[in-house]
């Protein structure tokens, strides 16, 4: 699932496309002429959710692959953000601003709407992933003096900082089997994609460009996009 951006530079056409694993059979599932971001996939792959602008702020949609059919499930007052499933597609993990204009990560449970506030501290907090068992909740923060990803309780508690090397990691996402975690590091002034194992903290750059991004496992786990 990615986001195609078409037409007029002035005034484009944005579409969310579902393909293929290797690009083919690509079908355009929303087209608006507001920005769309942030697809994420549900973990049985029926629904998307994603990010739209279409009435004039940011809101988080799921929608079904099959039938089409939308549901708006956060329209909170300022931002609302980088929306990633739970591993059980019960809850989403998002970047709300509530009004306040700083950003903190929440999980929201699909169904009541209830929201938990994992974070509460006055820097950026973004990009939330999920732990493998669905216990725990990474994320990138600037609360160090740069980007760098924390970990903390799906349940709530003090967030412990995972990612050293370097002075910006970010765009955390674990593998299926838990053990790793990819991110976008800064390696000597480029943007690349990098594994850390999570056990023993080592870090490895596997992609040499400059400005890579957005990474994201292959349910098999040896494979990233």
């Amino acid at each position: 699932a990615y986001v195609n951006v078409v037409g007029d530079p002035r005034k484009p056409t944005y579409r969310l496309v579902v393909a293929d694993a290797d690009g083919e059979n690509a079908r355009v599932m929303l087209e608006s002429l507001q920005p769309i971001m942030s697809p994420a996939w549900s973990p049985d792959g029926r629904n998307l959710a994603y990010v739209s602008f279409e009435n004039g702020g940011s809101q988080v949609f799921v929608q079904s692959l099959r039938s089409g059919a939308r549901k708006r499930v956060s329209a909170r007052r300022g931002v609302n953000s980088a929306p990633n499933w739970s591993p059980d597609g019960k809850q989403l993990a998002l970047t709300l601003s509530r009004g306040d204009g700083n950003l903190d990560v929440y999980t929201l449970d699909i169904a009541t709407q209830v929201l938990t506030r994992l974070t509460d501290w006055p820097s950026i907090e973004t990009e939330p992933g999920w732990s493998a068992d669905g216990q725990q909740v990474y994320f990138t923060s600037d609360r160090s003096g740069g980007p760098q990803i924390y970990q903390v309780s799906a349940s709530g508690g003090r967030p412990k900082r995972i990612t050293f090397e370097g002075n910006y990691n970010a765009r955390p996402r674990v593998s299926p089997d838990g053990k790793r975690m990819a991110v976008v590091h800064n390696d000597r002034g480029n943007y690349r994609i990098a594994v850390v194992d999570l056990e023993r903290a080592y870090l490895q750059v596997l992609t040499d460009g400059t400005l890579d991004e957005s990474p994201s496992f292959a349910p098999n786990g040896q494979v990233l996009i």
